[in-house]
């Protein structure tokens, strides 16, 4: 395998963790392959979103169960489909057998519903699924808690859309290109991505894409988008940044430009060990109002994998958001009658069984 069809599956690793899914069953050119994790995330000191934690532990623990299948049509035609889905826990508070921290949740969220065909020359793939940038700001999009900023301000950026066709090749072993067509089902807000992202053979990669769509919804203006991020691996080190600006952020009503800056550094150590440091800084500019932050952290992380299935972390997360920006507002705030207070740093330990 090439540098940089290995780079390619070391990012897709970091960020689905699928890469462990089993193959079930496998006759007459049909396959099925079934994967997910059980992840333990339980935040002390603040919440994750900088509000206060007025008790001990705030649990966003998660599951992920995702199936997979493929089948042979012809030497170069093969049909795919793939599903995932993800259930959390009840996280409230009170005493008793109907508490909520006794409740449980019956309710799976559905995150991707996808089938196409795969050929020589790529794949067409028709449901809910990530727009052609997210291969972009999955660049940065790989530490345990807070990442991926990038791909949040416009419909057309981001990951799981309803109503995605996507097209996706690879070739020369080292250029992914990805397409996106947005077809909504209300009028005038269809949308569209491109994206590409070359690696080159000693592992540095480079990546570009553009997004945008109509949006009167919650918009006077169209929103667009445009993408840009750099990565490299070396042995043990993986180091990336993205960078993103447009207009039209979905995060709030009415005109307003957007940008934001990600940055992410990994090293593995031969222990099994991996430290990592992260950094995010997202603005936005609304027409008539101050610019605010919608994002603004360090975050350092220690992992320490058992084996390939099992992992453990703890990650803290200096928080800089402060009262004039509106993204902090406290758990007892309402959208209509916000309180905005200065954030709160926030420590996560976790627990992750891939499978």
């Amino acid at each position: 395998m090439k540098m940089a069809a290995i780079a390619a599956a070391i990012t897709t690793t970091l960020v689905s963790g699928s890469a462990l899914a089993a193959e079930v069953y496998n006759s007459d050119g049909t396959s099925l392959s079934i994967g997910g994790r059980a992840e333990f995330r339980g935040d002390f000191q603040g919440q994750a979103s900088g509000s206060e934690l007025d008790g001990t532990m705030d649990n966003k623990s998660r599951v992920r169960i995702n199936v997979g299948g493929e089948t042979k049509i012809t030497d170069s035609l093969s049909g795919i489909a793939f599903y995932e889905a993800e259930q959390t826990v009840v996280n409230g508070s009170g005493v008793g057998s109907n508490s909520a921290q006794n409740a449980q949740n019956n309710a799976f969220t559905q995150r991707y519903m996808y089938a196409g065909l795969s050929t020589n020359g790529g794949d067409v793939t028709f449901g809910k699924q990530d727009a052609a940038t997210v291969q972009i700001s999955q660049m940065t999009d790989t530490v345990t808690t807070h990442s991926g900023i990038q791909k949040t301000f416009i419909e057309a950026g981001d990951e799981q859309i309803n109503n995605a066709i996507n097209y996706s090749g690879y070739f020369m072993d080292a250029l992914s290109v990805k397409a996106s067509l947005l077809a909504s089902n209300a009028a005038n807000e269809d949308g569209w991505a491109l994206s590409g992202l070359y690696t080159l053979p000693f592992g540095l990669g480079l990546g570009l894409g553009y997004a945008a769509n109509e949006n009167p919804g919650n918009n006077a203006q169209d929103s667009k988008q445009f993408l840009g991020g750099l990565n490299y691996r070396w042995e043990g080190l993986y180091v990336a940044a993205t960078y993103t600006q447009g207009e039209g952020s979905k995060k709030v009503a009415g005109n307003n430009d957007f940008n934001s800056v990600e940055f992410v550094a990994q090293y593995r150590f031969e222990n099994n060990f991996e430290a990592v440091l992260g950094y995010q800084n997202g603005q936005i500019d609304p027409d008539g109002s101050a610019k605010f932050n919608v994002s603004d952290y360090y975050e350092l992380t220690g992992i320490y994998y058992f084996n390939k299935s099992i992992r453990t972390y703890i990650t803290y997360k200096f928080n800089n958001l402060k009262a004039e920006d509106k993204q902090t507002v406290t758990s007892n705030s309402t959208t209509s009658n916000p309180i905005y207070m200065d954030a709160d740093n926030s420590l996560r330990l976790g627990l992750r069984y891939d499978f």
